[in-house]
């Protein structure tokens, strides 16, 4: 079965192909998360605390303003893939389709003490309020991604050279592959160098001696 190839570049002599990485856990579950998703039970997994019925996700958000905490509407729309926000779809889709495949389907909570143990602060502020949402935001986005399968992971000279998983974009995910081939190119001209300074010193002729391209080649 062929590979399939999310987008590929030739950098400094070296070929970066970005594939799909089926392999990354939740990340929702796979490490404590910053804010909490209470949903509606459906046939769809939209977060990780899920309720029978939205009186007990009332329950839990008359729980969580007791405490101060933050409570967010969470809003999600299904078609064609599974997609969370902390803000309306309506407007923002083509076709008009929010209107009839988004809607609310829980809250998003952000603990009050979560915030002030992160950020080291000791009153919740507007300022800890804006960099909180941020953050949830985020979270929300990243789990998206992971959830439509929009997570990747690069590879150098179809495997030989350098690889790494785990990339929520693209773009990401080619900044790396050309920093990993920077240092790669960087530390072989290095070696090189100092391997012709042996050479020189030991008189090897220059039949014997290794070029430059071939010292910069993959293994």
């Amino acid at each position: 079965m062929d590979r399939y190839v999310v987008e590929s570049e030739e950098y400094r002599g070296h070929t970066i192909e970005i594939l799909p990485d089926s392999d990354v856990p939740n990340p929702r579950t796979e490490c404590e998360p910053f804010c909490e998703l209470h949903v509606k039970n459906c046939r769809y997994y939209l977060g990780e605390h899920q309720h029978d019925s939205n009186e007990e996700i009332q329950d839990v958000v008359r729980e969580a303003e007791k405490q101060g905490d933050m409570v967010l509407r969470l809003y999600a729309y299904i078609h064609s893939g599974t997609y969370l926000s902390l803000e309306s779809f309506y407007g923002k889709v083509p076709q008009g389709h929010a209107e009839f495949d988004s809607g609310c389907c829980g809250v998003c909570i952000i603990r009050k003490a979560t915030v002030l143990k992160e950020y080291g602060g000791k009153k919740w502020t507007k300022k800890l309020r804006e960099k909180a949402y941020k953050m949830a935001e985020s979270e929300v986005d990243t789990f998206t991604k992971w959830g439509n399968g929009e997570v990747y992971h690069f590879q150098v000279d179809d495997g030989e050279g350098d690889c790494c998983c785990g990339f929520y974009d693209t773009e990401e995910a080619l900044a790396e592959a050309r920093s990993s081939i920077d240092y790669m190119v960087k530390q072989a001209t290095k070696d090189h160098v100092e391997q012709l300074k042996r050479w020189i010193r030991n008189r090897v002729p220059l039949s014997l001696r290794t070029s430059f391209q071939e010292a910069l080649a993959v293994d």
